[in-house]
């Protein structure tokens, strides 16, 4: 596992957004995200600092080849045993301390001299790369040294509900005469770009499909071809702020089977969680399906538009002596959000 990936799983297994582990170090959460997608590394200070909230070395964060291992803790037992053999436990245990202690520190250089040798191993690529030069941002700080000024915003494109329209605007410290100008949008080996518009800093605006993270460059190039690539934004999550995510159960209620018929009657719970104040539930319907085809419906009533966050809405259903039995009968919520987009939820008994 890489650095960033490594991270990623640590942050995740201690419960923490991007933003959270950000407040804990003092950075933005935009830096954390270029950390887990292996577009910066931490400096040293950070990785201590990241060793320390997820009790893991240093080097193992650094080494692909490391395990995940929490570092473990040297426990001693008291009991009602002599004063020699408490004293003998104490020296043994200062001496294990004293070896820790040492091994940490050989670490500690360890994963430094890595550090150092991974920055050489990037300076001299940028040497190599002849007259394309590569920018990054500065990964310890919130803001991006290599911009005076930078603005981005993402909502679902109006004209393409699958897509995403990215409109960004960015003005870089160091404005050449003769550059052109483009923003690309990257995410993986996908990338989609725009010509920038120059009107005292670039802006521009680009439709990308609803991947689930992307990174935002300004790319400049110069007269006699040399290539300045300045990262603006990143973002991560995607699919989930800018869809709704719908489920639905039996608030009380069930199928119920007399021998002869089935009814499906009671109070239903539809949750649904809308990760961006942009995408909201229009309408929503409770559906009846007997043997995957649908047979009864009812609407749900009382949907607010505009509602952001987590909402739940209850619908009261009373269909009665339904011919077959308990097996051929299944619920579902269906939503359908203010782009069109329609969202079926299987039903959890």
């Amino acid at each position: 596992m890489t650095t960033g990936e490594k991270i990623a799983v640590l942050r995740k297994e201690q419960g923490m957004s991007q933003e959270a582990l950000g407040e804990k170090l003092g950075l933005s959460r935009q830096a954390v995200s270029k950390w887990e997608a292996d577009q910066a590394v931490p400096t040293m200070d950070n990785l201590m600092e990241l060793s320390r909230l997820f009790g893991v070395p240093v080097d193992t964060l650094l080494r692909p080849d490391a395990e995940l291992v929490p570092k473990t803790e040297d426990t001693a037992e008291n009991g009602n045993r002599p004063v020699k053999n408490v004293n003998r436990k104490w020296k043994i245990a200062a001496i294990a301390a004293a070896g820790l202690l040492c091994v940490s520190v050989v670490c500690s250089a360890v994963s430094l001299w890595r550090v150092i040798v991974m920055q050489n191993q990037i300076d001299q690529l940028r040497m190599q790369s002849g007259p394309s030069t590569i920018y990054y941002p500065d990964n310890t700080s919130a803001e991006n040294n290599d911009l005076a000024d930078w603005s981005e915003n993402v909502t679902v494109d109006p004209q393409n509900a699958d897509n995403l329209l990215v409109t960004v605007s960015a003005v870089p410290k160091e404005m050449r005469d003769g550059e052109t100008a483009k923003f690309v949008v990257r995410s993986g080996d996908q990338s989609w770009e725009c010509d920038a518009e120059n009107k005292n800093g670039y802006s521009g605006e680009i439709s990308v499909p609803l991947v689930d993270t992307f990174s935002v460059y300004l790319t400049l190039t110069s007269t006699d071809g040399e290539i300045r690539n300045i990262m603006v934004a990143s973002e991560y999550d995607l699919k989930q702020r800018f869809s709704l995510e719908v489920r639905a159960w039996w608030e009380n209620g069930s199928f119920s089977f007399n021998g002869k018929t089935t009814s499906a009657s009671g109070n239903v719970a539809t949750y649904i969680y809308c990760g961006d104040d942009s995408v909201t539930p229009v309408s929503g319907r409770i559906l009846l399906y007997q043997n995957g085809k649908q047979i009864k419906e009812k609407k749900i009533e009382n949907i607010e538009t505009g509602v952001g966050g987590d909402v739940y809405y209850y619908t009261q259903v009373d269909w009665r002596d339904l011919e077959g039995g308990l097996d051929q009968y299944q619920l579902k919520a269906e939503i359908t959000d203010n782009y069109g987009r329609v969202y079926s939820s299987e039903f959890f008994q």
